[in-house]
């Protein structure tokens, strides 16, 4: 399954990195302004602070994939593998059906604001800006899937233990 997602792992993981960057250097160049040069840019604050909500919701993606989101394993590690796995599967379930409800809201939050003005970068709308949130909720969809199916194939697959010997799986 791995293989199969190589290209959206790279490119996703390129195009965070690029908006960390930017980010970085709006942040550089306010700094510079400000205090340096004694000029006020504000589109500077402004364009960090949406490529922070970039960064963060795709970002929120990658944590995903890599399964690094924050919890607490001491107990789940402790519980038999099949209990494991579906209570695994219930964590996704319960994931996916927020990240959907999110979807859901941050359409109609597009749709209100679509043609609200954002301040210092007059051709950006605030519509606009929050097709930052449905596009990574996708991405964390298309993870939280690919985790799933390599939990139902943990699952299936947990009852059996290779032979070390042989090489081959018993039952």
């Amino acid at each position: 399954m791995k293989k199969g997602t190589a290209i959206l792992d790279n490119a996703l993981d390129i195009i965070i990195t690029l908006g960390f960057i930017f980010m970085l250097l709006c942040a550089i160049l306010q700094v510079l302004f400000r205090y340096v040069l004694h000029i006020s840019v504000p589109w500077t604050e402004e364009a960090g602070r949406f490529l922070l909500i970039f960064v963060t919701f795709w970002g929120g993606a990658a944590a995903l994939r890599e399964r690094e989101h924050i919890s607490i394993s001491t107990l789940f590690e402790k519980i038999p593998e099949k209990l494991r796995l579906l209570v695994q599967l219930v964590f996704i379930v319960a994931m996916g059906f927020f990240l959907i409800n999110v979807f859901i809201g941050s359409l109609g939050m597009i749709k209100l604001t679509w043609d609200t003005p954002v301040g210092a970068i007059s051709w950006l709308t605030t519509g606009r800006v929050y097709l930052i949130v449905p596009s990574g909720i996708i991405l964390m969809v298309t993870y939280l899937i690919i985790w799933m199916v390599e939990t139902i194939y943990g699952f299936t697959d947990s009852g059996k233990e290779t032979g070390k010997e042989t090489g081959k799986e018993t039952k």
